[in-house]
């Protein structure tokens, strides 16, 4: 059976939704909304947007909660972060440390989502996603008011990325209140921007020569930092939204930009009555729903922007099993019931016995003395299982008390790095933490030792080797004392 998929994306002036059944589209909506009730990409009037969507779906005839959610690309941040090779359990708190330099926004005021992409040798590469909590907030409370849930959540400007087949591409959407560039080198989507107009409705004039402007700006930041591949000047700019309806726009543009400009094509094929390019956004989650990594020159092709907290809680093991297990316990009860109708049948004619007979009372009461005794002997084998216990529970006290010391050891060695310095190996044993790595110079290596020193959480630094590489750095191997 063919899978549905049902998409809705989100923007200052109306809710689009498109569904799909395998790769033909089923059904599709455009709902325009009033100004004032989504600004800057921030829901101000939820319970009326979330009517307009129950509303949509009531009219369309569409039963599902669960949806695909895109939403514009309006003061998200994206990055590329490079980092040294780490450890996994170090890799978070690096993105956040990182994300906290390079981001002009608090990460306490951003849900940051990443995923791994290709990186030089010996380093590590991330692809970063930052959405301001107060827009993510405000949306989830509007789907909660309409009754929705999403497991899947990207911007507009990723999803236009992965309809272009080729790892290099120029891409542009025009929306009534803002456009979208986004420049694809290797794959990685950089620069991402999205700029509003300056006034809700400008004319087509001072539209494009607002485009041309920034996308020449934009082209021309990204060949100065790239200069090894710089965009060709026959690359082409693709463009969707309403731009790509407007043919002698798009050749002013052309004319403008000194190269072609086309529209996107459509992944899937448009039935009547349907503009492709008002639902690139959702045709673009179908795609990423459907085959993530399937026919793109995207490398993010992965990535959930879904903040955590957001996220379907994972199916347990536990919710499997209950019911199940709740129908072996009644089995259980009522197997149980049965066998004590059948036992106290049993007493009732034990008790007629005992009370014929004193002998068979004799043996009874020894029978009760060895059990009292059976009760002492089980009651000092729990007395010893408890001082077990005890022992035990000193044993993992003392163990959380030197993984604690471990931790602090690892967080003053990676912290005190400075910029240029990389640690290649780290191992640690009870009295001793063994760091390898490499410095552009000996005095970066010095450098880093005096940190080291003057953190006070070593007993002592010993330089265990040190040696000049062909290409001038300096390899090292040091030994901190870390006491027992």
């Amino acid at each position: 059976m063919a899978q549905k998929v049902v998409t809705l994306y989100l923007d200052d002036t109306s809710i689009r939704l498109l569904v799909t059944s395998g790769q033909r589209i089923k059904k599709w909506a455009d709902v325009p909304l009033e100004p004032g009730m989504i600004k800057n990409a921030v829901i101000l009037k939820q319970e009326e947007v979330a009517a307009k969507i129950k509303q949509l779906f009531k009219v369309r005839k569409i039963n599902t909660k669960k949806i695909i959610l895109g939403v514009s690309g309006l003061h998200c941040l994206t990055r590329p972060i490079l980092l040294p090779q780490l450890p996994k359990d170090m890799l978070e708190e690096a993105i956040r440390r990182e994300a906290k330099r390079i981001l002009p926004v608090s990460p306490e005021q951003l849900y940051l989502q990443w995923q791994s992409i290709p990186a030089p040798e010996g380093k590590l590469q991330v692809f970063l996603v930052a959405i301001t909590r107060t827009a993510a907030d405000a949306l989830f409370s509007t789907l909660r008011l309409a009754g929705l849930k999403s497991d899947l959540m990207d911007l507009k400007p990723m999803l236009l990325a992965r309809m272009v087949k080729d790892t290099m591409a120029i891409m542009v959407d025009v929306q009534p209140t803002e456009f979208d560039i986004v420049i694809m080198a290797g794959g990685v989507p950089q620069p991402v921007r999205t700029v509003p107009f300056p006034n809700e409705a400008p004319a087509w004039p001072e539209k494009i020569s607002l485009i041309k402007e920034d996308v020449s700006r934009t082209i021309e930041f990204y060949n100065t930092n790239n200069p090894e591949t710089p965009l060709a000047a026959t690359l082409p700019v693709w463009t969707s939204g309403e731009l790509a309806n407007e043919a002698e726009q798009c050749q002013v543009l052309s004319d403008g930009l000194n190269r072609p400009v086309l529209p996107l094509p459509s992944p899937f094929e448009s039935p009547d009555g349907l503009d492709p390019n008002r639902y690139m956004a959702n045709m673009g989650l179908v795609l990423k729903k459907m085959s993530p990594s399937n026919g793109t020159g995207l490398s993010v092709n992965s990535l959930n922007i879904l903040p955590t907290v957001y996220q379907p809680e994972p199916i347990s093991l536990t919710r499997i099993l209950a019911v199940p297990g709740a129908v072996i316990a009644v089995s259980l009860l009522l197997f149980l019931a049965l066998m004590t109708q059948s036992t106290s049948a049993d007493i009732t004619e034990t008790q007629n016995q005992l009370n014929t007979t004193n002998q068979l009372l004799q043996q009874k009461m020894a029978q009760r003395q060895q059990y009292i005794d059976a009760m002492a002997e089980l009651q000092l084998k729990v007395t010893s299982a408890e001082t077990s216990g005890g022992n035990f529970a000193a044993a993992v006290s003392n163990l959380e008390v030197r993984s604690e010391k471990v931790n602090r050891n690892l967080e003053v060695t990676v912290n005190s790095l400075p910029e240029t310095v990389s640690l290649t190996s780290i191992s640690h044993t009870s009295t001793a933490l063994t760091i390898k790595g490499q410095a552009p110079s000996e005095e970066y290596f010095l450098s880093y030792l005096r940190e080291l020193e003057a953190s006070e959480r070593f007993s002592s630094i010993t330089i265990t080797n040190l040696r000049i590489t062909a290409q001038g750095n300096i390899d090292f191997s040091v030994i901190l004392g870390v006491g027992g």
